[in-house]
């Protein structure tokens, strides 16, 4: 058995000086209470006075570490998932571009590779894959690359579905698409997250996709119709939809720290899934990287093409949780569901990830709350990473 100690963050709380117990052998929590009543274990993890949290889980990430899933290799699809683990994700969707079918299919059969052989001890679980595109606005496709913008086509979803043998778990498309309907009806089907994103959306048109199986908002306010008093467009819907769940990119570049408590206020605690939307750069020095084939240049925490338009972002989820509570004034353990539980439930398994709880993978990561930095992420009850 293996013994973490620390302030251990739960769904509705902290445990102060509290202990969970993992089985080393199964990977799943067995016990979690007070350090005192913690029984022996074979290893232990000392974290006292740092916060004991559930795994971050991201479902929009396009890489990192100078990887990129659009790469295409098993090889990059394992360098973004060991970058991401050293800043407490333990679980991620591998997020493509809008590109050609041919890129798109080397994409999610890389990752499906890796899904299916198993992770590295030093490697973020992938989950999934997230399909940003192609079935988007061509006026509010942002980074994404124009050549490659097409309407929605069942044949192609459902090849990429078969192709994917289970992987496929979220798209971005625009609801407002001719073929939206048709596509989202099959996501539903397939068990896929469908998430309006890219979209001119207005209020009405995403309020007719709701019935469709339309339950997230992707980057809210980025590369969406705003809201006007007149016209609440498609974020205006999304901030006043129970039904769909909206992604916040909080790095205080895609949205001013005023906006993330807005949403945080407007959705509430269950409505809100902090994601990263990171490319290559992430963890990288400053410089000039790539994105859908082209220059992205990375400086002072921001990834921008040359025209200044943002290309994605250099975030991790570490920050992320830490951006959360300063930008919406809020707990650590209410950060924590908007990190963790939120995303974990829109892609149905909250009940084994998520949450710190009895049966429930051993995944967690340990943060120190006076400098934000992690010290040690653990997946399954092994660990991933440990600051040196």
């Amino acid at each position: 058995m293996i013994t973490v100690t620390g302030e251990i963050v739960t769904f509705d709380g902290i445990l102060s000086d509290g202990a969970l117990t993992i089985d080393d052998e199964t990977g799943l929590i067995t016990d979690i209470g007070s350090r005192r009543n913690a029984a022996g274990a074979s290893a232990d993890i000392d974290a006292s006075g740092f916060w004991v949290l559930p795994g971050f889980i991201d479902m929009h990430v396009h890489g990192g570490g100078g990887a990129d899933f659009m790469h295409g290799t098993e090889a990059a699809a394992r360098t973004a998932a060991r970058t991401h683990a050293r800043f407490g994700t333990t679980g991620m969707l591998a997020t493509t571009l809008t590109a050609s079918r041919a890129d798109t299919d080397a994409a999610i059969q890389a990752a499906r590779r890796v899904i299916e052989s198993g992770r590295g001890d030093d490697e973020v679980r992938i989950v999934g894959v997230h399909l940003e595109g192609p079935y988007i606005c061509p006026a509010r496709r942002g980074a994404q690359p124009e050549a490659h913008v097409r309407l929605p086509d069942l044949e192609e979803f459902t090849h990429w579905v078969t192709l994917g043998g289970g992987a496929i778990r979220q798209i971005t498309l625009a609801p407002e698409m001719d073929g939206a309907e048709v596509v989202t009806r099959a996501a539903l089907a397939s068990n896929v997250v469908v998430s309006a994103g890219h979209t001119d959306s207005r209020a009405a048109d995403v309020a007719r996709a709701i019935p469709w199986g339309v339950r997230q908002g992707t980057h809210l306010f980025n590369a969406m119709r705003g809201v006007h008093h007149r016209e609440p467009g498609t974020a205006g819907a999304i901030l006043t939809s129970p039904e769909i769940v909206a992604e916040v990119i909080a790095d205080g570049v895609h949205l001013h720290p005023a906006i993330v408590r807005l949403t945080v206020a407007a959705k509430g605690l269950d409505g809100v899934v902090l994601i990263t939307d990171a490319m290559e750069g992430a963890a990288m020095p400053d410089g000039v990287y790539q994105l859908g084939g082209f220059d992205v240049h990375v400086q002072n925490g921001e990834a921008t093409f040359a025209d200044g338009t943002l290309a994605g972002s250099v975030l991790t989820m570490d920050r992320a949780f830490q951006n959360v509570q300063k930008f919406a004034q809020i707990a650590p353990w209410q950060a924590a569901r908007l990190a963790s539980a939120n995303a974990a439930r829109q892609l149905g398994i909250l009940d084994r990830v998520g949450t710190l709880e009895i049966g429930k993978q051993g995944d967690l990561v340990v943060i120190n709350p006076e400098t934000g930095q992690v010290e040690w992420t653990v997946i399954g009850g092994r660990v991933a990473y440990r600051r040196q």
